[in-house]
């Protein structure tokens, strides 16, 4: 259930008369600007379809979409928010509170529920209103189209092969000696000696590959013992009437997954294999093969994104690896989507080159900066052709560099969301966050 909220039109002198010392808001605050570009009230009507017509009312939109955003523009935690909001007068008036006061007005779990309520259909309205009142208001001039992916790296240990089996061991041994008592019976699960193995093993520098197929070998076994001695148990506990939850029944299938995946890989010697779990609390984080200096391989989503005029928009997301020049065509028609036009040019890297996307470039109009194909030509720096792509690739620096803003100053660099549609919710706030900081510094 949703209550709409009262608008205050005067706001700002209902604030001040409840601040304690009489005291006054600066009107060139930055919070107090950074709220003037947002369209609350159009992001009420959305954010209220996504509750049902019985039950409590939830709270107010502004309040909570108003405290993600800063979340992300201030780089801090779910529980240091509620904490600053307490104390930062010019923070409550931002997310919409009539007055001054000095208590939370929310528990830190509300923002994790509102980012599993919030989806992709509600986030592309909210970017649809955004982009509406930033032509409108003419801080946005979309010309050129400047598109690239990259990956937001997941908050998980680095993946190793024994790691990860030792966590399913010791997951299964916590349930086993749960599941036992409610049977009633003894199961021996070589847990000490599993770990006192595996503690010897991580505790040397430098290992060969041998002691690591070795540790791989035994970690197995016990991973395969447990696996089958918690499946008769959780039989047992069945019959004696006893409902194993649906959370511990989860997770089991997933350690059985993974213990086949990395089965496979023991007995095929290989290091890769399709759909490979690298975290069993985030299960769907995959290896993205980057092919970096210093990090060939990065785990979390990639996205596919355009760079307009400063500002940044979602085109592709996926928690599994593609080739981004596949989704070329679908960047194109975004742009057509937000602003009723193609763009005048596409700045792009060489991957995106392929003869078919040249082609649809071609078709449609929209000159592009990647290298033409064949030979070289002698004279080719006098060429005006070439200093123009020069130029656009220069100009394509900067979604790199709003890459690297986004993930330093706005959470992106280690997502630590758990849930795949809660990780999706922190990665779109994270971008509003950006283009609503972006429009506050042109008015």
């Amino acid at each position: 259930m949703y209550k709409y909220s009262t608008s205050f039109t005067n706001q700002l002198e209902f604030f001040e008369a409840s601040l304690p010392f009489s005291g006054k808001l600066d009107s060139n605050n930055r919070w107090i600007k950074l709220s003037s570009q947002v369209s609350w009230e159009h992001f009420e009507k959305i954010y209220a379809k996504t509750f049902a017509k019985i039950g409590r009312p939830g709270k107010q939109a502004r309040l909570v979409i108003g405290a993600l955003i800063l979340k992300h523009k201030l780089e801090i935690s779910d529980e240091e928010l509620t904490s600053q909001l307490t104390e930062n007068p010019y923070l409550q008036f931002f997310v919409g509170l009539p007055r001054f006061q000095s208590d939370a007005p929310f528990d830190s779990s509300t923002l994790t529920n509102v980012r599993k309520r919030l989806g992709e259909e509600e986030f592309d309205k909210f970017e649809n209103i955004l982009i509406e009142d930033l032509t409108s208001k003419k801080l946005l001039k979309p010309k050129g189209l400047l598109i690239d992916a990259t990956v937001c790296e997941s908050d998980i240990t680095f993946p190793t092969d024994c790691g990860i089996l030792n966590k399913a061991r010791k997951y299964c041994v916590t349930q086993i000696k749960t599941l036992s008592k409610i049977v009633g019976t003894k199961v021996r699960t070589y847990c000490r000696k599993a770990q006192k193995e595996y503690l010897n093993f991580s505790k040397k520098r430098k290992k060969t590959k041998k002691q690591v197929r070795r540790m791989q070998k035994s970690l197995l076994q016990y991973v395969r013992r447990n696996v089958k001695q918690m499946t008769k148990l959780i039989e047992q506990a069945t019959e004696h009437g006893h409902v194993v939850s649906n959370k511990v029944i989860h997770q089991f299938q997933i350690i059985k997954e993974m213990y086949r995946q990395q089965k496979q890989m023991y007995t095929e010697k290989v290091k890769t294999i399709e759909s490979r779990i690298v975290s069993l609390h985030k299960s769907h984080v995959r290896p993205i093969v980057r092919g970096k200096s210093g990090k060939n391989v990065e785990f979390g989503a990639k996205v596919s994104m355009s760079y307009v005029d400063g500002y940044l928009f979602v085109d592709h997301y996926s928690n599994d690896n593609y080739n981004e020049s596949n989704t070329l065509e679908q960047t194109v028609s975004n742009f057509n989507d937000r602003f009723g036009k193609d763009p005048n040019y596409v700045a792009m890297d060489q991957i995106y080159g392929s003869r078919e996307n040249r082609n649809y470039l071609k078709d449609k109009g929209i000159r592009t900066s990647v290298k033409r194909l064949g030979r070289k030509k002698t004279n080719e720096s006098s060429d005006k052709e070439y200093r123009w792509r020069k130029g656009k690739q220069k100009e394509r620096n900067r979604i790199e560099g709003a890459f690297g803003h986004i993930k330093q100053k706005y959470l992106l660099g280690n997502v630590r969301a758990k849930l795949p549609e809660t990780e999706y919710s922190w990665f779109r706030f994270a971008l509003l966050s950006h283009n609503l900081a972006t429009a506050a510094k042109r008015v």
